[in-house]
């Protein structure tokens, strides 16, 4: 069986182009780099490269073989990845989600449930869901539409809607309730990873500006220091967050046809006995 090492060298050559760049990379010898292409070579039975005075190159053989080694390594280390990820999970429900505000409205209230929950902070991209519940990277992830596929299916939870808090002396602050629209010219902050809520406010409040924060930190220290509106939604208000004291914003529902996100809970089949009873109790409990 050929060392998996010696496919990383030849990977390394193919990117780096030289035995002293690839030896750089992988922090080990020329020499090193060198002998190991021949062992590859003879274990192989086939030459890789073109070898010149001062110069050696991969000829299409070693092309070919180094773009099946990327290939292997790849599956190998998706092989563990997955072992890891299916042992670790055994005794807990490892949650992830698109958006923040299911993750956050979960976190908070994970003691009401008898299921054992951990939490994935960083938001899954809509793109990865499949690829991270199939290595059992989460073992549900909170996403933003409904799948059916042969080894994955969804269920529905419920729906989160935008409120604003704006500082009680603009007009707006008045109101019972107000549109997108009505929010149009306004400077918001908000906070930078919030899923598909950012196509959301960003098509359908006209000539705003999103001032983005980094993490949730920086935009409470922002918002206490400035008078710019923030958004709340009824999934955070469920958790149970306070406000400042002296946070002279009035929370606002936006009453408007386009502000919601329908929300599902997605895992693998296999996974059904385990995942739908929690759901069933999330949805129960959904904020309304």
């Amino acid at each position: 069986m050929i060392d998996l090492e010696l496919l990383e060298e030849l990977v390394a050559f193919q990117k780096y182009g030289t035995l002293s760049a690839s030896a750089e990379h992988l922090m080990i010898t020329q020499p090193s780099v060198t002998r190991g292409m021949k062992r590859l070579e003879q274990e192989l039975g086939v030459e890789l490269f073109n070898r010149q005075v001062n110069r050696i190159t991969l000829n299409e053989t070693g092309e070919l073989a180094a773009s099946e080694a990327k290939k292997l390594l790849q599956a190998e280390n998706d092989f563990t990845e997955k072992i890891l990820n299916f042992s670790k999970m055994q005794n807990y429900i490892n949650i992830g989600s698109v958006t923040p505000g299911p993750l956050l409205l979960t976190e908070a209230k994970k003691y009401d449930f008898k299921e054992k929950l951990t939490f994935n902070h960083q938001l899954v991209s809509q793109n990865h869901v499949f690829s991270d519940l199939r290595t059992y990277k989460e073992r549900l992830i909170f996403t933003a539409q409904e799948f059916d596929e042969e080894d994955i299916e969804s269920m529905y939870l419920g729906t989160e809607e935008l409120a604003v808090r704006i500082d009680k002396m603009n007009p707006l602050a008045q109101k019972e309730s107000v549109t997108f629209k009505d929010l149009a010219g306004l400077s918001f902050l908000v906070v930078q990873d919030i899923g598909p809520w950012v196509q959301v406010i960003e098509d359908h409040i006209p000539e705003a500006q999103f001032l983005y924060q980094k993490d949730l930190p920086a935009l409470d220290e922002l918002t206490h220091y400035s008078n710019f509106p923030v958004f709340r939604t009824n999934l955070t208000l469920a958790t149970g967050y306070k406000e400042r004291d002296d946070d002279d914003r009035i929370l606002v529902p936006i009453k408007d046809e386009d502000n919601y996100i329908e929300l599902y809970g997605t895992y693998l089949k296999n996974q059904r006995s385990v995942i739908q009873p929690f759901l069933k109790e999330l949805a129960k409990n959904w904020p309304k």
